[in-house]
C-alpha cells in the first residue's frame, strides 16, 4: 500500500489539470476507436521511421501516466516530432486520456 498515495494524488493532480474525472480516467473503448491511426506506424513490427531514420517505438501496454505524459507533450511542443506534433494538437485532454487508457491495457496488434 505503499504506493497508493503517490498514484491517488497523481489521479487527482490529473484530475484537477483536465477539470473531469473522465478524463482523467479515460474510456478504454473510446481509445480504441482513437488509437486507429496510431496502429499505422505504432502497431507494425520492426517500423522505422524514414526520416530522420529510428525505430518507432512500441506504445501497447505502456504505462497509462507516460503515456498521457508523451502525448501531451507532443501537444505543447516539448517533444518535438513533426508527425507526432501534429498528432498531438489534434487530441483533447479527453482524446489523451481515452488514449492512454485503451493503449495501457493494450497487446500490441497481431502481425498480418
Amino acid at each position: 500500500m505503499r504506493h497508493a498515495l503517490p498514484a491517488r494524488l497523481l489521479a487527482i493532480a490529473l484530475t484537477a489539470a483536465t477539470g473531469t474525472a473522465a478524463a482523467a480516467e479515460g474510456n478504454a473503448e473510446d481509445g480504441r476507436v482513437k488509437a486507429y491511426t496510431c496502429a499505422g506506424c505504432h502497431g507494425i513490427e520492426g517500423y522505422r521511421n524514414a526520416y530522420p531514420s529510428y525505430r518507432v517505438p512500441k506504445i501497447y501496454g505502456q504505462h497509462y501516466e507516460y503515456l498521457v505524459a508523451a502525448l501531451n507533450a507532443y501537444r505543447s511542443g516539448e517533444r518535438n516530432h513533426p508527425t507526432m506534433r501534429a498528432q498531438g494538437e489534434s487530441l483533447s485532454d479527453q482524446d489523451i486520456a481515452d488514449l492512454a487508457r485503451f493503449l495501457a491495457g493494450a497487446p500490441a496488434p497481431a502481425a498480418q
